[in-house]
């Protein structure tokens, strides 16, 4: 096996098995830092894993669009304002990785125009039902769509793809002059990590690699891209921390991203600390093309 950006050999183990899968590993290069699943997974048992809807099930995301909906709301409003402050009224999207199409709905209805690409079947039935902005089929480090884009987004993207550097130079290829690249994947500087029983659940199947600022500036590097700033969000709140510390398990179904009114107080606070000392949970990246 080598790594995936670096080429090295050499790798030190992280954990022995995912949460849903023991035939991989966690192990990260000791020569630049990236973390990533082992064994690498292959392009056609990648393509069934999305196209059967595996890493939903996998991880026990429901398909029911109502509770959908409901689950990713908080994400799809926080990412829908934060796009829209960066752009003008009525910019071209592309949303790569899009999901069930609720931030493609959310942007239509403020007035941009917006299209999707989903390379999951099982994903794109879903949000053909929830949107009517159309939704490429097309694998970014294969074939690019034609059109130029005002921005393109991938949340939580990049982590799924075996060549980061070059999807990061895919991607950028897409934009207008003066368009932007906004990037969003887990933090692996997450604090939570320190928790045992959190770190065992955090690593996945369809993740095949884990991020931090460190390694995100060699791979910008790497793809050539200079014009770019850092952002730290915490996408889950204190009571969710929690959960974790007194209950050793996840919320499922239910996560807390928000205290009661009463602890709001001490929301913000655990929340700007993680921001403030980059230990979050979520990393986002914007790249200007000028």
């Amino acid at each position: 096996m080598k790594c995936i950006f670096c080429q090295s050999q050499s790798f030190k183990q992280m954990a022995p098995a995912l949460r849903d899968s023991k035939r991989h590993k966690v192990v990260k290069c000791t020569n630049c830092g990236l973390v990533q699943i082992s064994p690498t997974p292959a392009a056609a048992s990648d393509k069934r894993f999305y196209d059967e809807g595996r890493q939903a099930s996998n991880i026990g995301t429901p398909t029911n669009i109502k509770q959908l909906r409901t689950e990713q709301d908080v994400d799809t409003r926080r990412r829908t304002k934060f796009v829209s402050d960066l752009l003008k009224t009525g910019a071209e999207i592309l949303d790569v990785g899009t999901g069930y199409g609720f931030f493609l709905e959310a942007m239509k209805r403020k007035n941009f125009k917006v299209t999707g690409l989903e390379i999951s079947k099982a994903a794109r039935i879903i949000a053909k039902k929830v949107t009517r902005a159309e939704i490429l089929n097309v694998n970014i480090l294969r074939e690019n769509p034609e059109r130029k884009f005002d921005a393109v987004t991938a949340f939580h993207v990049l982590e799924h793809v075996t060549d980061p550097v070059e999807m990061l130079r895919r991607l950028f290829h897409l934009l207008k002059k003066n368009g932007k690249l906004i990037i969003e994947v887990p933090n692996l500087e997450d604090w939570m990590l320190s928790n045992s029983a959190y770190s065992q659940f955090y690593w996945q199947r369809a993740h095949i690699s884990y991020f931090n600022q460190a390694i995100l500036l060699k791979i910008l590097k790497k793809a050539g891209l200079k014009n770019f700033n850092f952002f730290f969000e915490q996408r889950y709140g204190l009571l969710n921390a929690m959960n974790w510390v007194i209950n050793h398990k996840p919320q499922i179904g239910s996560p807390s991203f928000f205290a009661p009114k009463n602890l709001l107080w001490l929301e913000n606070i655990y929340k700007k600390a993680a921001v403030e000392n980059k230990l979050s949970d979520t990393l986002l990246l914007v790249i200007l093309k000028n």
